[in-house]
Parts: structure tokens; sequence; C-alpha cells
């Protein structure tokens, strides 16, 4: 079934932890990865020189870094395996955590836990008051390992 267009609200939240071992620019580089990002928020250190980097895109181009690469490599239907039982269908979004290290490759890797990335997990939140239509365009099954897309675009989830 097709989305109501009109009513469509898409957001995509990124945040991480900024260790004292890391470099800024490093990290704001992960960021960009999902879009170019003019502000990312920085909060005050905590007492162990930990920072906590967070942004929000709003709108069509939140999804297209999720999009494109998950077909790149070749795994939606493990994403879609990882990322079903995670949507939280009172809220409207779904959670999950992405390694910080692949990422910096350009890969996205899930992790089930913050402890499968070192320098710990990206966070990634999506939300969207249409969260199952969304997740089924992100992540749509596949059939003898060929995807079968939805029957609508980007541009019309917005």
């Amino acid at each position: 079934m097709k989305p109501s267009l009109k009513t469509m609200v898409i957001s995509l939240s990124i945040s991480m932890n900024l260790y004292p071992t890391e470099e800024k620019e490093k990290l704001i580089n992960l960021f960009n990865f999902f879009y170019p990002f003019e502000s990312i928020a920085i909060s005050e250190p905590d007492n162990y020189g930990i920072s906590k980097m967070s942004a929000e895109i709003i709108g069509k181009n939140s999804l297209s870094f999720l999009f494109t690469q998950v077909r790149k490599q070749r795994t939606v239907e493990a994403m879609r395996r990882f990322v079903l039982p995670k949507i939280d269908f009172n809220n409207q979004n779904c959670k999950f955590m992405i390694h910080k290290q692949a990422l910096s490759r350009g890969l996205v890797i899930v992790c089930e836990t913050k402890e499968e990335s070192p320098l710990g997990p990206v966070y990634l939140e999506i939300n969207a008051n249409k969260i199952e239509e969304v997740i089924e365009y992100l992540f749509p099954p596949t059939e003898k390992g060929r995807v079968l897309e939805v029957d609508y675009s980007i541009e019309e989830l917005d």
C-alpha cells in the first residue's frame, strides 16, 4: 500500500561519543557520509573527557546514504532482519547502532551491543509518522538474493 504522500515526515538523528583520543574533524567526516552538515552539536566533556556529538537531518535526504550503502554492500536482507525487531510502533521510530570504525571506511555494519565497536557505536534513530513504510523502503525483502523494491520512491516518502 502506498503511503499518504502529503503527510509523511522523516528524520534521522545521529549521535556518537567523542573520546579524548579521537580527532573531532575525523568524526565530523562520519556525519558527512549521511549529509553535509553545517553544524553538529558537541556537548561539554564529562569528567572522563568524553563529549557527545549529534545532528539531525529532516526530509528525504536523511535516508539516501543508508539506502544506497546497504544495496552497494548487498546487505539489504541482513539489515532488514536486524532492524525490523527494533521498530517502536508506539513512538514511530527505529533505533539501532552501527560500527564507528566501519563507518570511517564508508561501510554500514550494525552492532547488537555498544561493545562491538571499540570506540563506541554510532547511534541512529529514524523517526517517521509512518515508520513501517520507511523501513520497508530502506530494507525491503529479498528473493533469491534480489531486492524486491517497494512501489514508491524516496521522493514520495517526503
